[in-house]
């Protein structure tokens, strides 16, 4: 717009000073002077014409770059936002699958910890089951051992009673047979020399 004024106001400067420049020759040829004063008015204004139309022409192109800027950048944005959306939901996934990937992994651990835990668990109780076994046979055999020993030192002593008791009852024994025995010998003398004397006499 300011072109186009700028244009226009140029044109009139110009046709005035060709008009004041004319003005001194307009006694002695008005027709010619107001022919050539048309021309130049015709001029101007053809210039004035083709240099609004070229501003024109340039604001023009000027605003259809513009559009085409301003449609360029909004289709940069829009896909710049499309990209940002793209890459936050892939974002977005990776990080769930990161996290869905953590919980599996934390929950096969803790399984894993679980199961041996159980079994470390399982094999203390039979370790202590087979230690409690283990002690309750050694308990038993030294009950049995220690029983035996009382039953073996108690038929010592009993059977030294006895040995005592038939070594008292046979010495009596044999100190009676002994005596009868003398006793027999005794009389069997006595009679023997009791049948000699009578035989003798």
């Amino acid at each position: 717009m300011n072109a186009i004024k700028t244009a226009m106001a140029i044109a009139l400067v110009t046709g005035t000073t060709s008009a004041m420049a004319a003005e001194a020759v307009q006694t002695a040829n008005p027709i010619a002077q107001v022919k050539a004063d048309t021309v130049k008015a015709v001029a101007a204004v053809e210039k004035t014409t083709e240099t609004a139309a070229q501003t024109i022409a340039v604001k023009t192109v000027e605003a259809k770059d513009t559009a085409v800027k301003t449609a360029v950048n909004a289709k940069e944005a829009a896909a710049a936002k499309t990209v940002a959306a793209k890459d936050a939901t892939v974002k977005t996934a990776v990080n769930t699958k990161d996290t869905v990937t953590a919980k599996t992994v934390a929950a096969k651990d803790a399984t894993v910890k679980t199961a041996v835990n159980a079994k470390e668990a399982a094999a203390a109780k039979a370790v202590a089951a087979k230690d409690a076994t283990v002690k309750t046979a050694v308990n038993a055999k030294d009950a049995v051992a220690e029983k035996t020993a009382e039953i073996k030192e108690a038929a010592a002593e009993k059977t030294e009673a006895i040995t005592a008791e038939v070594k008292e009852a046979c010495a009596e024994q044999c100190a009676e047979k002994k005596t009868e025995a003398v006793k027999a010998q005794t009389e069997e003398k006595k009679g023997f020399f009791s049948w000699f004397k009578k035989k003798a006499a």
